[in-house]
């Protein structure tokens, strides 16, 4: 993968525009568009998953330490102004920075997606030992466990919000494995190879997905089954993207994707209502509101970076 913060920076504008975009149109097409947004988040769990099968080996408790202090820290940060903004209480405040309302609430949980790549941070590198030394059982272990664990959740428990979570495993998986086994190198070995993929595989994706989403596609003892159906879009789309070189805009807004994410769901909602009601045409105001969040995100970004720049300094 040569273009990481590419498919980064898009996958957090589809998450904005999922999360906020004010429909121009009642069409389906244009409604169906701001739904298949939801994949952004699929992109950054596969780039996540790709890049631990592809990292260094170094100390599990190194990289969770990085990886807390890196995105956890501001998670509690933007936690503590949830709570003076929303007027949590303290068992709520402590159930949010604890990841419990992931469990319970899915997500309706406060920053769902944090809680979420932190539990990947935990669990896949471990899951990297065990693959290491049993390469050839554990994809099928893992498979058959997510499987049976997602029927058994659907069909006997109550705790159906923890599949927009679980249903993302089959893509964490496919990240992992295409790095390990260096599937996008090989693509890129022919340029024919690599855009027929890529294009069928999106085409195939969109059709699917479109079909899913207007038949309201489910089954009772798999839920929301959706996501799995998304897939062939989600790889289409990063195989696309990686094509797309890293240039200033790009780099900027894949820099401030996590601060981008929280503003967007703490603020994101009353900017854009007060920005349509002060403007009142819809296509001006969505991108007013896009703007306003990216510049919001940077100067967040520049706060969280300050002791950083104090450290090297020093």
């Amino acid at each position: 993968m040569q273009n990481k913060k590419t498919i980064m920076a898009i996958a957090s504008l589809m998450v904005l525009l999922f999360h906020l975009w004010i429909n121009l149109t009642n069409s389906h097409i244009e409604m169906f568009l701001k739904h298949i947004c939801v994949i952004g988040v699929d992109l950054f769990f596969f780039v996540s998953a790709y890049a631990i099968a592809k990292g260094k080996t170094i100390g599990y408790r190194d990289f969770v330490t990085n990886r807390f202090n890196k995105v956890y820290l501001k998670f509690i940060a933007f936690a503590i102004i949830g709570a003076l903004y929303f007027n949590w209480s303290i068992t709520k405040f402590i159930k949010v920075i604890l990841g419990v309302e992931l469990f319970t609430r899915g997500g309706g949980s406060f920053l769902w997606f944090i809680p979420g790549i932190m539990l990947v941070y935990l669990l896949l590198p471990l899951y990297k030992s065990v693959d290491n030394r049993y390469p050839k059982i554990m994809p099928f272990i893992a498979i058959m466990v997510y499987l049976i664990g997602s029927i058994v959740i659907s069909s006997y428990t109550n705790y159906d919000a923890i599949f927009i979570l679980t249903n993302r495993i089959p893509i964490i998986l496919m990240g992992y494995y295409s790095a390990k086994y260096d599937v996008i190198s090989y693509l890129k070995k022919s340029n024919l190879r690599y855009y027929t993929i890529a294009i069928l595989l999106t085409i195939f994706g969109l059709i699917i997905s479109y079909n899913t989403y207007i038949r309201h596609f489910n089954i009772l003892w798999f839920k929301e089954i959706f996501y799995i159906l998304y897939i062939p879009l989600i790889i289409g789309l990063i195989l696309l993207l990686d094509k797309i070189k890293v240039n200033k805009v790009i780099n900027i807004v894949g820099s401030i994707t996590l601060e981008l994410y929280a503003l967007q769901m703490l603020f994101g909602f009353r900017i854009a209502n007060q920005i349509f009601k002060l403007i009142d045409i819809k296509f001006i105001s969505n991108i007013l509101t896009m703007i306003i969040l990216i510049l919001m995100a940077l100067v967040i970004n520049k706060i969280f970076n300050i002791p950083q720049k104090l450290k090297g300094e020093d």
